[in-house]
């Protein structure tokens, strides 16, 4: 668990997230510890699913509500006219890594099922250090502020389009704070 997440940059929480929703195979010991095939923590940074049946929420389809909105936005992200946005290309290829793992953290948090109470306010706590976690991640590369904000509402209208109607007023609370985090990770540094 801790050498699978040093390598994916994530904490240990995100990773069982991963597991749970069914992004990572996860293999249990007989004391329960959860362990990782190697080949399955590379092929996710390389954005392939590693788990063919993917036991949480599922559709009528059988397709996850998280899954059906990355292929949504992979096949938008590979399209000519986003490929020459100017905040796609400011991004290099080792950023488009990370971005993709800060991507699937940020859908997980997004597409949960709606939280009450507590359970709501750690979302909504999470969505502010995650925001913090991207921006800082993008300025430290060198990407414009202004980009990183283009990149973050291009996948934020992808994740709405993918959501129930329902469900957008959640998604935009959790989004909006994401957002107010990016801009904090930004305040201080030199242009």
């Amino acid at each position: 668990m801790g050498e699978a997440s040093r390598y994916l940059e994530v904490n240990e929480a995100t990773l069982r997230q991963w597991a749970d929703n069914g992004y990572l195979r996860v293999y249990r010991t007989p004391g329960r510890h959860r362990r990782f095939l190697r080949d399955d923590v590379t092929a996710l940074t390389n954005g392939a699913e590693t788990s063919p049946d993917p036991v949480r929420g599922t559709s009528p389809g059988g397709a996850s509500r998280e899954g059906n909105a990355l292929r949504r936005i992979r096949r938008r992200l590979h399209q000519d006219t986003v490929a020459r946005q100017p905040w796609y290309q400011s991004i290099d290829e080792d950023g488009r890594v990370r971005m993709r793992l800060f991507g699937r953290q940020l859908l997980s948090l997004l597409m949960q099922e709606n939280p009450a109470g507590r359970r709501r306010q750690r979302a909504l706590e999470e969505s502010v250090v995650m925001g913090r976690e991207y921006g800082s991640e993008m300025a430290g590369r060198g990407v414009a502020l202004k980009d990183t904000v283009e990149a973050f509402v291009f996948f934020r209208t992808m994740v709405l389009n993918s959501a129930e109607y329902g469900s957008w007023t959640r998604i935009l609370e959790l989004a909006d704070r994401m957002l107010l985090g990016v801009v904090e990770s930004y305040q201080g540094r030199p242009d």
